[in-house]
């Protein structure tokens, strides 16, 4: 005989409860172990019994702060919430009491059976992780992991072009450098479109269980791309977004320091909570933006953003994109507009750029051949060396032979 998945019923009506308990009666591998309306006696029953699973109707009093407070207090038992409609709303209070699962009602005993399966097969899977978090990190700690940020407080400029080849070319130098590419757009991030990549394991999952995470839990939410380069995915849908919270950042952050050389952040393009967590705790701020008007305004309100926030200006490094003069705005003009010095120009080649997206291959695999492939791979080296010589905790300063061979490469001298 299987064994039984011990199960919880707390449901507001009698005659309900005892309509699904019926149901599991004839089902060999679900045991409905107890059944109750009172959320207090609920509590009592779950230290009692330790059930596998429990399954709550969201109209019982107070049932998010229930289901939290037992996946806080009994880490075996995974929380099943009965909702009722409308289905988002039901959805959004079920994510954030961190439950394994939300059933809409009224639903098919099938359904109800199939959640009751996953939650536990999750739980058991998880139970054999968790004991292993205290023991040696998989591998040797790495001194100094630079965290850099790329940030644009304007959208379309191709910030995120520029975190996946940066992070891509980093990861195949020489050495093999162990990076990892988090995609912190959680509104519309589209790094697993650009990296064509499916991540097994959302993001929300991981903040469910992120008073548990260390470095070895993050190795498991972390995809590996064909580079060798590793994937944190953004949310699947922007409704999650709201979820991850500035100190859910940092403890993000914390779990990947000195298991890593090199941590990209791709930012969505306005500031708010866990952007500035990430670029207060990084490294290095790289800001993109492009030679038009528009971008350069955004820019220079960005930067007032930044220092009144007191980010050392040392360590923002401006990074223009598709840098083509016939806009009209020259590089020097930004410059001194802005205060701030180019670290480095990107060249314009919108077709290999648009080409690697629709392909999900970055350009300095796909196109490495090509200016923008090349040049990935020079802001890459500038960005080692320039770690390498001031150190882990400092930031890449300018490196004007390379900025002055793109100047001239774009025909302003």
């Amino acid at each position: 005989m299987p064994v039984a998945v011990r199960t919880l019923l707390v449901h507001s009506d009698p005659l309900a409860a005892k309509e699904i308990t019926e149901w599991f009666a004839e089902v060999e591998d679900i045991e409905i172990v107890e059944s109750t309306n009172l959320p207090s006696k609920a509590l009592l029953l779950v230290s009692e019994y330790e059930p596998d699973v429990v399954i709550m109707d969201d109209r019982i009093p107070e049932a998010h702060e229930l289901a939290e407070q037992i996946g806080r207090d009994f880490l075996n038992s995974g929380v099943i919430i009965l909702g009722t409609p409308p289905a988002e709303d039901a959805y959004r209070k079920g994510m954030q009491a961190g439950v394994r699962d939300v059933v809409m009602q009224p639903f098919r005993p099938l359904d109800l059976a199939d959640a009751i399966y996953k939650s536990y097969d999750y739980g058991r899977k998880r139970r054999l992780i968790i004991p292993q978090f205290t023991e040696a990190p998989p591998e040797a700690p790495r001194a100094g992991t630079k965290f850099i940020t790329v940030f644009s407080p304007k959208g379309g400029v191709g910030k995120s072009t520029i975190a996946v080849n940066l992070a891509v070319a980093l990861a195949t130098k020489k050495g093999r450098n162990r990076v990892v590419l988090w995609d912190l757009d959680l509104h519309n991030g589209i790094v697993n479109v650009a990296t064509n990549m499916v991540p097994k394991r959302p993001i929300t999952d991981l903040i469910n269980e992120i008073q548990y995470l260390d470095a070895e839990m993050m190795e498991s939410y972390l995809e590996t791309h064909s580079s060798g380069l590793q994937v944190l995915c953004s949310p699947f849908t922007p409704e999650f977004a709201d979820y991850v919270s500035s100190d859910n950042v940092a403890q993000i952050m914390s779990a990947l320091r000195n298991t890593k050389d090199y941590v990209i952040i791709d930012t969505s393009p306005f500031f708010h909570d866990p952007v500035m967590t990430a670029m207060e705790q990084s490294n290095c701020i790289l800001l993109i933006g492009s030679l038009d008007v528009a971008s350069v305004k955004n820019l220079k309100a960005g930067l007032m953003v930044m220092d009144s926030l007191q980010y050392p200006r040392s360590k923002i490094k401006l990074i223009i994109n598709r840098g083509n003069i016939d806009f009209g705005v020259l590089p020097r003009d930004v410059e001194v507009t802005l205060k701030l010095p180019i670290m480095y120009t990107l060249p314009s080649e919108d077709r290999v750029a648009v080409a690697s997206l629709n392909e999900g291959s970055p350009v300095v695999q796909a196109y490495a051949k090509a200016d923008l492939g090349r040049s990935f791979i020079e802001l890459a080296d500038l960005i080692i060396s320039k770690f390498e010589q001031e150190g882990a905790s400092s930031a890449p300063a300018r490196k004007p032979g390379l900025f002055g061979r793109r100047r001239r490469a774009a025909g302003e001298g």
